[in-house]
């Protein structure tokens, strides 16, 4: 074999790269009810007041069921903790208000964890010095509200085409279930045989509320190197990085996530095994994090959010 094959067969077992998801427009995805329709959208950071009202048309605009907030609700990089205080409280009236007539659901991002855990905590004193921009004067106020929302760290799914989707801040990579079973093992716990994603979804959130492992510390915690851990770190939900999610994806299971800002709403097939139809099948991702802007307040993204219909399985990417 040439080098050149040999390159060739190398860059076929790797991942693909990430590219603009497909543009939805009027008609797509309407062949299922209104339950079957999910609008992902990702980090928020405290732009509510100029997010909400985009997510709200979007989801109007494809009839969306359900819309899925992927997390790191809270720190934008010049936010006061008034205007963070006051900035979620706009948030948390906004996602009760869309309650009323269609499903949300929060998810929990590496930035919001020192707000949901109780202060003066162990947890709470780890993620403080994890959470790049957190604000202590803000904690009281936003602490109740963002327990209000119910939030979580995993949403699962399966659609009617059969493939197994997790939502997730980061997403779920194999070395980070591995070691949660292996914790749950060591505990006397049991694990399902081929969880479905609602299933793993659960057994993730139930791990987090719990103390094997250390629950939700873990979590906040476990940050491989992609975003600043250590070198072999195994990197958690909240923290793994785009291309650590791409080179050890859970297999049998697309993952839609944020976390990592991107310019658009990406696609991207991992290497052939990943998926869950035998050695060619490849699982898939969607990075989602649009609205993320640089320290200077300018705009990385465009964003764009996802729209997921269940009732045909795919996904586009939808313009503001």
């Amino acid at each position: 074999m040439t080098e050149r094959e040999m390159r060739n067969v190398e860059s076929a077992n790797l991942p693909e790269q990430a590219v603009p998801a497909k543009r939805w427009r009027s008609g797509l995805g309407s062949a299922g009810s209104r339950d079957d329709r999910m609008l992902f959208t990702g980090d928020i950071h405290n732009k509510g007041s100029r997010l909400c009202p985009m997510i709200e048309e979007a989801a109007n605009r494809v009839d969306a069921g359900t819309i899925v907030l992927l997390g790191d609700l809270l720190n934008e990089w010049t936010v006061t903790a008034e205007g963070e205080a006051a900035a979620f409280e706009m948030l948390a009236e906004w996602v009760r208000k869309q309650r009323r007539h269609r499903k949300v659901i929060v998810l929990l991002g590496n930035h919001d964890l020192a707000y949901y855990v109780e202060s003066g905590t162990r947890d709470f004193r780890a993620f403080t010095n994890t959470c790049p921009g957190f604000h202590y004067g803000s904690w009281p106020d936003v602490h109740p509200l963002l327990l209000d929302m119910k939030p979580q760290i995993m949403f699962g799914f399966t659609d009617k085409a059969g493939h197994e989707v997790l939502a997730s801040h980061a997403g779920i990579t194999a070395q980070w279930f591995a070691w949660m079973c292996n914790e749950l093992v060591q505990a006397g716990e049991s694990i399902p045989a081929n969880p479905s994603a609602v299933e793993l979804a659960d057994m993730v959130n139930a791990f987090s509320h719990g103390h094997i492992g250390d629950g939700i510390r873990s979590l906040g915690l476990m940050v491989g190197p992609e975003r600043g851990g250590w070198a072999g770190s195994v990197p958690s939900p909240c923290w793994a990085g785009m291309n650590e999610l791409a080179n050890d994806p859970l297999q049998g299971f697309n993952q839609i996530v944020g976390h990592t800002p991107v310019y658009t709403v990406l696609s991207r097939r991992c290497a052939p095994g990943t998926g869950a139809h035998g050695k060619r099948s490849r699982a898939r991702l969607w990075y989602a994090d649009t609205h993320s802007l640089m320290r200077n307040g300018a705009p990385i993204g465009d964003s764009s959010f996802l729209f997921y219909d269940k009732a045909s399985g795919d996904a586009w990417r939808v313009s503001v």
